[in-house]
């Protein structure tokens, strides 16, 4: 058919074909074309292979482009870029539909993308309800992310519906905690003005309590005092009564003394009478004794007049000197009943005395307690202020919460 081809010739068609593979193969790009060889049959061969391999040029470079913009697709959507597709046609069955499945990869990508991003958006804006919806054909990683981003919508919607829960019940704890310290401060405030008031109150108790134990002990030495003079008074009693005695021992001795001067005055006043009638008998001459013997017997009598009214003087002193003794007796009976009545009394002192000051150290350590406890009280008073400011805090907190929740949409 070709008649006899030379060796060089023979090279040359082997050399022609090594480049249409290596062109094929797409290790050049640049198909070097041989259009006379000097025979003509080898021409007309060329001629033919060259219309096919300027055909098979063309579709390879409709390939490359395909291809190309395939990398440049895969590039793109790897940079998270969707909008991209592959516009080139070939007429390659397999580039074509390798073209085809691309673009409907990317075109289920960018889908899939477009929901999640709807979905993840509306969750952003804290709606929850949106679901992806699931084709039976997705499989392994994407069924994985679209079945989590569904978990997470749930999770969040979930969340949402607890913390609008809690919130409505912490609102309505806190309300009932704002009111409960509110009512409890204002208890504490009263709690500590009372006691304040109750620490003034026993502070001057206390006073009291200390100015009574004082004088307890100033009656105790004041009863000791009366205490010696109701005995000095006893003594002195007594020293009357033996005065008395004695002033009736002397009362009696004068009685005696006035009775023998009352036997005296009757004997001289009959001496005066026999002296008298001795007289008269003796005549003129016994005239000067008969004046003797009328003043002896004047004088007898006058002596019997004094004895009686010193008589009657004496037993006057004697019933007043007998009265006195008898006041003297009752003086010291009184006495020694004011002495029994003052020794109880000073008991009793004693007693109010060591009880008062006993007393007087439990008002003192009440006065301590109850300075502490006003203190504590105070203390107590200033916490539950500052606890009524947390649970306003924590009020605000729970109406900011609530307010929050609510705008969240959730199933």
């Amino acid at each position: 058919m070709f008649g006899s081809i030379s060796k060089s010739e023979l090279k040359i068609i082997d050399d022609y074909f090594q480049q249409y593979i290596r062109f094929t193969q797409y290790k050049q790009n640049r198909f070097e074309f041989i259009e006379r060889t000097g025979n003509a049959s080898i021409d007309a061969l060329f001629h033919k292979w060259n219309e096919q391999i300027k055909q098979t040029d063309s579709a390879i470079k409709q390939d490359i482009n395909v291809i190309g913009e395939i990398v440049l697709t895969s590039d793109k959507v790897k940079q998270g870029i969707f909008k991209c597709r592959i516009k080139s046609e070939t007429t390659n069955p397999m580039v074509s539909t390798l073209k085809k499945a691309v673009n409907e990869m990317v075109d289920a990508l960018e889908d899939k993308m477009i929901k999640l991003e709807n979905t993840l958006t509306s969750y952003a804006n804290e709606d929850y309800r949106p679901k992806l919806h699931i084709e039976d054909t997705i499989k392994a990683r994407m069924l994985s992310v679209m079945q989590s981003i569904n978990a997470l919508g749930d999770a969040l919607s979930s969340a949402a519906k607890a913390n609008l829960d809690n919130g409505r019940q912490l609102q309505e704890n806190s309300n009932n905690m704002n009111a409960s310290m509110n009512n409890l401060s204002a208890k504490a405030n009263e709690q500590a003005a009372s006691l304040e008031e109750t620490a003034a109150a026993v502070e001057e108790i206390t006073s009291i309590t200390r100015n009574n134990a004082s004088n307890a002990t100033k009656m105790a030495e004041l009863g000791k005092t009366v205490r010696h003079a109701v005995t000095d008074g006893e003594k002195l009693a007594s020293k009357t009564a033996i005065s008395m005695d004695e002033i009736n021992e002397k009362v009696t001795a004068i009685n005696e003394a006035i009775n023998v001067i009352d036997q005296i005055a009757f004997q001289t006043n009959i001496l005066s009478l026999n002296a008298a009638v001795e007289a008269a008998t003796a005549g003129e001459a016994g005239k000067g004794f008969a004046v003797v013997a009328q003043e002896v017997r004047n004088l007898a009598t006058r002596s019997a007049d004094a004895a009686k009214e010193i008589k009657n003087l004496v037993e006057d002193a004697n019933a007043k000197a007998n009265a006195g003794k008898n006041i003297s007796a009752e003086m010291i009976e009184g006495y020694k009943k004011l002495n029994t009545h003052i020794s109880e009394t000073l008991h009793i002192i004693q007693d109010v005395s060591s009880a008062s000051k006993e007393q007087m150290l439990g008002i003192e350590q009440i006065n301590d307690a109850v300075s502490m406890l006003d203190k504590v009280t105070q203390e107590n008073a200033s916490e539950a202020n500052n606890v009524t400011k947390i649970a306003n805090d924590v009020d605000a907190m729970a109406q900011q919460l609530v307010s929050d929740a609510i705008t969240k949409k959730f199933n």
